[in-house]
C-alpha cells in the first residue's frame, strides 16, 4: 500500500524546469521608457554554447522569414504616441516593416517589453499527440546594463499524458541581441 502511494505521489508531482541563460548574464536593467529601445540591433542572438539563436523577426513576424531570407538587422524608431516601428533590414534594403503599439501587441511594465501572451489548449486529437492539457508562453525584450538588447522567452504548461500521467513544466530561454553599427540599418 505505502509504494502504491509512493507511485501515485511521484506521478501527481511529475514535472520539468528547464533555464537557458547566456555566459556572463547581468540580467535586465530598467529602462526608463520605450525610447531606450530606439536602434540598430543584429536580427540573430549569436549564443556561445552551441544552442539555436533566437531572432527577432521571428518572434515579431513569426513565419514571415526563412533561415534564406532572414535579414541582418532590425531597426527599432520611435513611433506616434506610445508605439515603436520595427524595420527588418538587410542590404541596404527594408524587407518589412510594422508599428507596434503599447497597450494592443504589447505592455511595458518594469523596464521591459513584454509581448502578449499565448495560450494554446491541446487535446490530443492530432496523430501522435499525446497530451491533453494547456501551454502559455511569454516574451519579454529589454536591455541589459550595457544597452545590449536581450530576449526571455518562457512557456509553461500543465496537463496529462496518455490521458493518466500528470505532467507540469516550465522551460525559459534567454538571450542577447547585440546592437549593430548603425551602418547596418542605413537604407539605400
Amino acid at each position: 500500500m505505502k509504494q502504491a502511494v509512493a507511485v501515485a505521489l511521484l506521478l501527481f508531482l511529475a514535472g520539468c524546469v528547464s533555464s537557458e541563460v547566456t555566459e556572463n548574464d547581468s540580467g535586465f536593467a530598467e529602462s526608463q521608457g520605450l525610447e531606450a529601445f530606439i536602434g540598430c540591433y543584429r536580427n540573430c542572438s549569436n549564443p556561445s554554447d552551441g544552442s539555436a539563436p533566437v531572432c527577432l523577426t521571428s518572434i515579431i513576424w513569426p513565419d514571415q522569414f526563412t533561415a534564406e531570407t532572414r535579414p541582418q538587422a532590425v531597426h527599432i524608431q520611435k513611433g506616434d504616441g506610445k508605439s515603436l516601428v520595427a524595420s527588418a533590414i538587410s542590404d541596404g534594403a527594408v524587407l518589412k516593416q510594422s508599428q507596434f503599439r503599447e497597450g494592443e501587441d504589447f505592455e511595458f511594465k518594469a523596464g521591459h517589453i513584454e509581448l502578449k501572451r499565448d495560450y494554446v489548449a491541446s487535446g490530443a486529437r492530432e496523430p501522435g499527440n499525446p497530451f491533453i492539457g494547456v501551454v502559455t508562453s511569454k516574451t519579454l525584450l529589454g536591455l541589459d546594463d550595457s544597452r545590449q538588447g536581450r530576449i526571455s522567452q518562457s512557456t509553461a504548461f500543465a496537463g496529462t499524458g496518455f490521458l493518466i500521467i500528470p505532467v507540469a513544466g516550465k522551460t525559459s530561454i534567454t538571450q542577447k541581441i547585440e546592437r549593430a553599427p548603425s551602418r547596418l540599418c542605413n537604407v539605400d
